[in-house]
């Protein structure tokens, strides 16, 4: 199985002009856009790295939420030009997958390498600007209980033979049932003339809930489950049971419960500590594995030989899980390692 050489996060520094941290901003001009964040994401990487993976690079995916701000498609091969400074390279790729996109980019990465494409590393990139609709309110719906949406974006870079973490196995699942909770109509027609403005995002959850049969809390529920089966499926399918497993890295969910039930309920570890860390910053959307994989690596939390579950999920729509083997100690890069914030940002209370 290949192995992640590298993965660099970036999260915007500094306060809006309502003294919230930059990422939670609510006024899109003050918002990064997600083609700069990656950017400055690779930048905090290694520019030998980069060099090696622009002279043997397979593929590369980008992966986003619902929309990616500056770029219609292909933003890949923007990213792609940026990032590594070639007019041409491995085939670039768009993934939209919600939230669990991070991880599905480190499987389709993991899946062409060991395919046998030419080249020896893949590149996976992701992020968002949330300046579609208003974070806050999505995250104060009873409906959504949903975690603070902020801006990041990552970079990582996969290498067929070495690296800092062997991918041991990978699970996915889906649950589409769920999709019907983003949708404001059931017909398969034009859903919304005015995207990306979404100022119905809200709604769509809201009115869903009361539309009788199939309503939220049935699909938080059998959504659940299948997330369930994907973490277990993940260590199972390597051979392994639940105690060979060292850490279980979940990405921020919100209420608390949810990643500690899934725990609960797949007999695995949450590494100590890492739901406080990511509470400072709220749900990194698809950037979230790289900020637990840069607390247990920065910490010297995981060591070599331990193995590390990470797990995803898009709106519950989509379940991903990675299981990782630690082949070495490094320090992974992420400007906001070591940031605090007061506590009262963390609901998006002002």
């Amino acid at each position: 199985m290949p192995y992640l050489d590298t993965v660099s996060v970036y999260v915007p520094e500094g306060t809006d002009s309502a003294g919230r941290p930059k990422h939670l901003a609510t006024a899109a001009v003050e918002m990064q856009s997600v083609h700069e964040m990656v950017e400055a994401a690779a930048r905090q990487i290694d520019s030998a790295a980069l060099s090696a993976a622009a002279e043997s690079l397979a593929a590369s995916f980008h992966c986003g939420t619902l929309y990616q701000g500056e770029h219609f498609w292909p933003i890949t091969n923007s990213i792609q030009q940026s990032v590594l400074g070639r007019t041409s390279a491995g085939s670039a790729t768009e993934i939209r997958q919600f939230c669990s996109g991070g991880l599905y980019g480190l499987m389709l990465a993991d899946a062409v390498l060991q395919a046998g494409w030419a080249g020896e590393y893949a590149m996976v990139t992701g992020g968002d600007s949330i300046f579609y609709f208003d974070r806050h309110e999505y995250a104060a719906s009873p409906v959504t209980e949903g975690s603070l949406l902020g801006d990041s974006g990552f970079c990582a870079l996969l290498n067929r033979n070495h690296g800092f973490a062997r991918i041991v196995s990978v699970a996915a699942r889906s649950h589409n049932p769920s999709q019907g909770m983003m949708h404001g109509r059931a017909d398969g027609a034009i859903d919304d003339p005015t995207f990306p403005t979404l100022a119905d995002w809200i709604d769509r959850w809201e009115n869903y809930d009361r539309r009788g049969p199939g309503t939220v809390r049935d699909n938080a529920i059998a959504s659940f489950r299948v997330a369930v089966e994907t973490v277990t499926e993940c260590y199972e399918r390597a051979g392994l049971g639940p105690d060979d497993v060292d850490w279980f890295a979940p990405s921020f969910i919100e209420p608390s419960y949810v990643t500690d039930m899934l725990a609960k309920q797949t007999l695995l570890r949450p590494a100590p500590g890492i739901y406080d860390f990511a509470a400072q910053f709220g749900h990194l959307t698809v950037s979230d594995f790289g900020v637990n994989l840069a607390y247990l690596m920065n910490n010297k939390i995981a060591k070599v030989g331990d193995l590390v579950l990470l797990y995803a999920a898009g709106n519950f729509v989509n379940s991903a899980a990675v299981l990782l083997r630690i082949e070495q100690e490094v320090t992974l890069p992420f400007n906001l390692s070591s940031w605090q914030r007061d506590s009262h940002d963390r609901t998006g209370e002002s």
